[in-house]
């Protein structure tokens, strides 16, 4: 006759199966967030960087991994808009947000969107509630895009001015800012500011930039430092060759020359008038 035999497990047998299955499953947690950072890291470098499909498949990778995070998710969103995916990148963006409602660089990103596609109130009144983040470490550019709007869009340069100026207290490293009011200086022919704004716009993150480098240019013309003129347009020639402001350089160097010819014919027909006849 066949016995059976019954199997029981002790309590101690069962207690340590449980920690053991625990111990998996949060090593298996551990190793897929650790993955998810990898692939987030690389992509938001791809992102920097400009490689935007390399930085979509990583940080697609990382959604995958760690679906709910609201910094993959961000930078998810901004990925899809830079390769012209403006509906995905903006449902990201809402899904980061429905995460984390208060998540200040989501509203930014979709302000900003909303900015380039023409929607200007929708964009002001999102950057007008990030300003309410007291916490919020990167208000100058909040407050720089808010400056934008005014002078762009509502033509309003005494309060675009005001949003600059903050945004630059608030930063006084952010070169946009400073690029924005030598702008609106240059136009009022507040020649010596605006200079000094522009050689503070061509400084820190913005030196490969040529058009603050150009606008000292342009700027020393007005003024009539035709020498340090010429000089600043042969660095914009030779630093960005590759731009439309090289070629806009080589011209105004030519202009300059022009400038001074008929500086040089003005003086001498006046002093030939005033040469007194006998």
């Amino acid at each position: 006759m066949l016995r059976t035999v019954s199997r029981t497990c002790s309590p101690i047998a069962t207690v340590v199966s449980l920690l053991l299955l625990a111990a998996c499953a949060s090593n298996s947690a551990k190793v897929k967030n650790k993955q998810a950072e990898l692939y987030y890291s690389a992509g938001t470098q791809s992102l920097m960087q400009k490689q935007y499909t390399d930085a979509l498949k990583a940080l697609l990778k990382a959604n995958e991994l760690d679906p709910k995070n609201p910094e993959i998710l961000n930078n998810l969103g901004m990925a899809y808009y830079f390769k012209g995916q403006k509906d995905m990148a903006l449902r990201h963006l809402a899904e980061v947000l429905k995460h984390d409602e208060k998540n200040s660089d989501a509203k930014v990103n979709m302000a900003s969107i909303y900015l380039r596609e023409g929607k200007v109130r929708d964009a002001e009144a999102l950057y007008k509630k990030v300003l309410q983040d007291l916490t919020y470490d990167k208000q100058a550019r909040t407050l720089y895009n808010l400056g934008v709007i005014e002078a762009q869009y509502k033509k309003n340069s005494v309060s675009a001015e005001n949003y600059f100026k903050k945004s630059i207290k608030e930063d006084d490293n952010f070169c946009p800012s400073y690029y924005q009011l030598g702008l609106l200086q240059f136009n009022r022919r507040q020649f010596n500011t605006a200079l000094r704004n522009f050689k503070e716009a061509g400084m820190g993150t913005c030196y490969e930039s040529p058009a603050p480098q150009y606008y000292q240019a342009l700027t020393l013309i007005e003024l009539r430092r035709f020498d340090e003129a010429r000089i600043k347009l042969d660095e914009v020639e030779t630093r960005f060759k590759k731009t439309d402001f090289a070629v806009k350089a080589r011209t105004k160097a030519t202009e300059i020359t022009e400038i001074e010819t008929r500086s040089r014919t003005q003086d001498h027909a006046a002093r030939a008038l005033e040469t007194p006849e006998f």
